[in-house]
């Protein structure tokens, strides 16, 4: 896993670095959103299969230099099941390097890290993230479209039953108010892991969010 993370780290900075030399610029999103999680399997804190959902904030920052960038993403929540008999605080935090070998298309690899939170118990994935994203303009410098696929070189998780596959994607709408500093974003993200290599179940995570962007991504 190391080796092709690793790999995969210097490839994007040798896309990067054939640029002009830029100087570092910053860049800042802050999300509000609502989460869905779905398992078909036992998990820490709900002893089975689980419903639950609840709302989220996060945030990511990136220094950008010379189409390379790397960043910091955090995001956290209070999720309860649908019989309301069980809480769970739900975190995510990354770790991504990128870059943009193409205007349009931007691709990245980083560590990932969620938990399920209770107040006896965590349930603890770990994973590296492989992605590639692709942005499509509807309004010429106004309105853009963009999908992100993502698919994991590795995984863990503190489940007796392991972790299998894991992949997922997200899908959005960016919009740049004239003459304003920031831009809008609307998104929708799927995220799904098989447990026990697919043949114990799967756990599927769904998000829906409200962003405002500062400075260049």
């Amino acid at each position: 896993m190391k080796t092709i993370a690793l790999t995969g780290i210097l490839a994007l900075t040798a896309a990067a670095s054939g640029r002009s030399q830029e100087r570092p610029t910053f860049a800042f999103r802050g999300d509000a959103g609502f989460v869905w999680v779905r398992s078909d399997s036992a998990v820490v804190g709900a002893g089975g299969p689980a419903r639950m959902h609840g709302p989220v904030l996060g945030g990511e920052g990136r220094v950008l230099f010379n189409g390379f960038a790397v960043g910091v993403g955090l995001l956290s929540g209070t999720l309860q099941a649908t019989d309301q008999t069980v809480k769970r605080d739900l975190i995510e935090g990354r770790l991504v390097v990128a870059a943009r070998p193409l205007p349009w298309l931007e691709m990245s690899i980083g560590p990932f890290v969620r938990a399920y939170i209770t107040d006896t118990s965590t349930e603890r994935w770990v994973f590296w993230q492989a992605r590639a994203r692709v942005d499509a303009p509807i309004v010429a410098a106004s309105l853009t479209s963009y999908l992100e696929l993502w698919r994991a070189l590795s995984s863990e998780v503190n489940l007796v039953t392991g972790a299998g596959r894991m992949q997922g994607g997200e899908a959005g709408l960016v919009y740049r108010p004239p003459q304003r500093p920031y831009r809008l974003r609307l998104a929708y993200r799927l995220d799904d892991a098989a447990v026990g290599g697919g043949r114990r179940g799967s756990q599927t995570l769904e998000a829906i969010s409200v962003s405002v962007i500062v400075g260049g991504w």
